[in-house]
């Protein structure tokens, strides 16, 4: 049985993307107090790393492997306060 091609085309949002340089800035200064980064067990057992400029609502989330590498999950602009109150949350419960 064949498989249908994937539906949709996934078009960029470029208010987002204009902020994606923020990444590397934010990893670079991982030592700055404005950034704030911890490590997180997730309810699968995986282990994310995050990074949140709070001042201007900004967060990265990567997997953190055995072996200390990781990979970026994902990087956005935190627009809702639920979200907010999610990662203080999880900050507050990091792996330390």
């Amino acid at each position: 049985m064949k498989h249908p091609p994937r539906s949709g085309n996934r078009l960029p949002d470029f208010r987002r993307a204009e902020r994606l340089p923020w990444a590397r800035a934010m990893l670079d200064h991982l030592d700055d107090p404005a950034v704030l980064h911890w490590d997180y067990a997730e309810g699968d057992g995986d282990i994310h790393t995050y990074v949140w400029l709070q001042a201007l609502d900004y967060l990265i989330v990567m997997k953190k492997y055995h072996d200390g590498r990781r990979r970026l999950i994902m990087a956005f602009w935190l627009e809702y306060e639920n979200k907010r109150r999610k990662l203080a949350q999880k900050h507050a419960q990091r792996l330390l």
